[in-house]
């Protein structure tokens, strides 16, 4: 691991973009999809859940909902995500490309933090 970003946001409850991914190495809140190593996001507020949208290049995407306290991991963003209805026709899994956030009935606050190569 070589660079690490860590950042508590608050996430209203309309959908925000957490961070994005891109092939070349970038700043801010955009990462280099190839060197991504692990993503770790904990929904720290006591009462209300978040749910997480994470995408790929396919525009597949999946909606995981991290519950008060609790913490959700991504490991590799590339290959790493595919549709059923893509894995049957088969085409490549896709590289996760964007993770937004979204609170249910309050803004809730959350730790993103994540290591790349």
């Amino acid at each position: 691991i070589l660079d690490v970003f860590e950042r508590n946001v608050t996430v209203p409850t309309s959908e925000v973009t957490l961070y994005s991914t891109h092939a070349s190495s970038v700043a801010g809140a955009t990462f280099d999809k190839d060197l991504i190593k692990y993503a770790r996001f904990t929904n720290l507020d006591e009462t209300n859940f978040i749910d997480l949208r994470i995408t790929n290049e396919n525009n597949d995407e999946f909606v995981y909902r991290v519950y008060a306290l609790q913490t959700f991991v991504l490991h590799s963003h590339v290959g790493s995500m595919n549709a059923t209805e893509n894995a049957a026709a088969g085409l490549p899994n896709g590289d996760i490309i964007s993770v937004e956030a979204q609170a249910n009935t309050a803004a809730c606050s959350v730790e993103i933090f994540v290591a790349s190569a």
